[in-house]
């Protein structure tokens, strides 16, 4: 355990885990929500954890049921912060209405191959067919910034495409190919700065404060990451990878 094995570690590090995806089903039951934290405590060898976030939406669960469950869990100390993941707009807010504990976070995949998150009712859509540019937005972000909740982006460089590392073949999506090319295009107007970099800064630039989820397990891969905290994109440029990845004009 390597908390164990750093005396002091603990208290240096933010501690996030999820619940709620069993085999084959989703369980947002008091009694799982309880047992699943106890598991996770005990592997761990920690007295609670700093986040502590619904994986996906629980159809068969009453809202108050859940939202009791956790606010019992913050009140004993076990919890610090509740967060959910892949919930939409109303999904969040049905949940809210019976917890007392504020959600701090919802962590979506948004990307420049996935938009969905950027715009409510207006052409944004998801980049992964030609047809799909013009496909409604679902608002969340809207609602992280009405709500203060923070954005965790998962699949940030679109499940690998936009770190440029993967092999681009005839039968690749015109959207990443777009999206490529527009990043390596602006590469030397921001210091030589890789596709996965420029593709960070660019979910890094909104408003809502997205934090973007990369892999762990390269290290270079993580100081790559880093870099593009030091990026600061134009609006123009901003606005050029959109249209790149939407594949029509703003």
């Amino acid at each position: 355990d390597c908390l164990a094995a750093v005396p002091g570690s603990r208290e240096r590090i933010f501690i996030a885990t999820k619940v709620g995806i069993r085999s084959g089903y989703y369980d947002h039951s008091p009694d799982y929500i309880r047992q699943s934290l106890r598991g996770s405590l005990d592997r761990m060898g920690i007295d609670s954890v700093d986040l502590y976030q619904l994986h996906r939406p629980d159809p068969l669960t009453h809202a108050a049921e859940t939202a009791a469950a956790l606010d019992e869990l913050v009140d004993e100390g076990l919890i610090k912060t509740v967060g959910v993941s892949n919930y939409y707009p109303q999904q969040t807010l049905a949940l809210q209405k019976y917890l007392k504990a504020p959600i701090v976070s919802n962590q979506i995949a948004i990307s420049l191959l996935r938009l969905d998150p950027i715009y409510e009712g207006a052409a944004g859509g998801r980049a992964s067919s030609e047809a799909a540019t013009c496909d409604a937005g679902d608002g969340v972000l809207d609602q992280c910034l009405e709500l203060g909740i923070t954005p965790l982006s998962y699949s940030p460089l679109g499940g690998g495409w936009l770190s440029g590392r993967r092999e681009v073949s005839g039968d690749t999506n015109p959207a990443v190919k777009r999206t490529l090319d527009a990043l390596r295009e602006m590469a030397p107007a921001y210091g030589g700065a890789t596709p996965g970099q420029l593709a960070l800064a660019w979910l890094l630039a909104h408003p809502a404060k997205i934090i973007p989820l990369v892999g762990s397990n390269d290290p270079a891969h993580i100081h790559e990451a880093a870099g593009a905290a030091n990026i600061t994109l134009s609006r123009t440029d901003w606005y050029k990878l959109w249209t790149a990845a939407r594949g029509a004009p703003v």
